[in-house]
């Protein structure tokens, strides 16, 4: 593998860090973020372990997005 070629995985890996706390970080719920957790293959004790700033701010979202609540 030569430098451009680590350069350019380098590069994919923190975009695609970028876009995974970018969808946690807008997610409204904490099922909206049980989701993003499958569709990047994390369970919740990874995403814990690997993510503890991000799993922090995740405690203080609604179990479920406020529409939803409100029209129960």
């Amino acid at each position: 593998m030569n430098e451009n070629e680590q350069d350019s995985e380098s590069l994919d890996s923190f975009r695609e860090s970028s876009a995974f706390e970018l969808a946690i970080r807008t997610a409204e719920s904490k099922a909206a973020i049980l989701r993003i957790l499958h569709a990047y293959d994390l369970t919740e004790e990874d995403f814990t372990n690997r993510f503890p700033v991000l799993a922090e701010w995740v405690q203080g979202l609604p179990d479920v997005p406020d529409e939803a609540a409100s029209a129960a």
